[in-house]
């Protein structure tokens, strides 16, 4: 008797351990019973590219390969926290998918959709064109920086220096060729006044006049009429907004030719 009583006990042993083997073990096209696992997609955000002739890169600096050249309104893919913080005129750099390609460019050259006002429309463009130099090039770079996305509403002025500021070898200027009382000569900064001047001319195309002045000497890439010189703490290039709607400044740069764009709205509110 005890020896059955033995045998029993360790043929239930087996079978508990059976189905526990089979709960740790499932038969395979059988899934367990477990609570549902939440699955979080980070939401992709897009935008448009604001200026015309983006360069986008393999890295984060100038020199890097070149990936593609991106025209005005491009969609885009923003890569989230890809932000690349940099020194030199174009500032910060972002990561984009373009074409299914990734790369970076200037984030100032990228807006995002959720805060463009759709409503916002071509109102004036102009281009100026001179012979490319690699400090020029800079100067009238940074300067654009400065000028662009500005947003005036109506009846607001515009004052460049007001906007740009001083040009410093702290913020990036070099020196290059300028006009100073009909001689030419080098100063800090020279090629602003190509930025000053392609304004001007975006702003006379859209209506508005401007207290703009000729140059001692005349200019390689405007007419005499349509020239804008500045010179820091003597002479400003000024305009109010006298359009009736918001406006704002897209400005873009690269190999000696400098764009002055001014979109408008009829919204005051912006």
């Amino acid at each position: 008797m005890k020896r059955l009583i033995k045998i029993m006990s360790v043929f239930i042993m087996g079978c508990l351990l059976a189905v526990n083997v089979y709960a740790a073990n499932p038969i395979d096209g059988e899934t367990p019973t477990e609570a549902p696992v939440e699955v979080t997609t980070e939401e992709k955000i897009y935008g448009k590219i604001n200026a015309t002739n983006v360069i986008m890169r393999v890295g984060t600096t100038r020199d890097t390969e070149k990936i593609a050249s991106l025209s005005k309104g491009a969609m885009v893919e923003i890569v989230q926290n890809s932000e690349v913080e940099n020194t030199d005129e174009f500032g910060t750099r972002i990561k984009i998918i373009y074409q299914e390609k990734e790369g970076y460019i200037a984030k100032k050259y990228v807006t995002p959709i959720e805060t463009m006002d759709e409503e916002w429309y071509l109102l004036s463009t102009a281009t100026t064109q001179a012979s490319a130099n690699s400090n020029r090039d800079t100067n009238i770079s940074i300067a654009s920086g400065y000028i662009n996305g500005t947003v005036l509403k109506p009846g607001e002025k515009f004052s460049f220096w007001n906007v740009v500021g001083k040009c410093t070898y702290d913020k990036g200027y070099k020196d290059a060729t300028v006009y100073s009382n009909g001689k030419v000569s080098t100063g800090i900064g020279g090629g602003v006044c190509q930025v000053s001047t392609t304004v001007n001319i975006a702003a006379k195309n859209a209506g508005i006049s401007t207290n703009a002045r000729q140059h001692s000497l005349p200019v390689s890439y405007a007419e005499r009429k349509d020239e804008a010189t500045v010179s820091y703490g003597n002479v400003d290039f000024t305009f109010v907004n006298t359009t009736g709607k918001t406006i704002k400044l897209v400005m873009s740069s690269g190999e000696g030719g400098c764009t002055c764009e001014i979109w408008a709205t009829d919204s005051t509110t912006e």
